[in-house]
């Protein structure tokens, strides 16, 4: 199975509690992320890579909440011709 990283939105507070916090939207294009057979993958917005099924299906369902509190897929499956 193929899979794509989408990439995520992450909101990191900078500052002090005195001064008050400000909370910042970024985008993050690399993620590393532990496969079930133990192995450590990382993964790149936007670039394909070859996993097994298994693997696959536990990625796909991976989700995240973008700035708008929509519930977004973190992975996406490439369909190649053979599919």
């Amino acid at each position: 199975m193929t899979v794509v990283f989408n990439g995520i939105v992450e909101k990191r507070s900078k500052g002090c509690n005195c001064k008050g916090r400000k909370t910042e939207a970024s985008f993050v294009n690399a993620r590393s992320y532990f496969l079930p057979s133990g192995r450590k993958q990382t993964f790149f917005a936007g670039r394909p890579v070859e996993v097994s099924d298994s693997e696959g299906e536990f990625l796909l369902s991976y989700r995240h909440k973008d700035a708008n509190g929509d519930l977004r897929a973190v992975f996406s499956e490439v369909k190649t011709d053979g599919d």
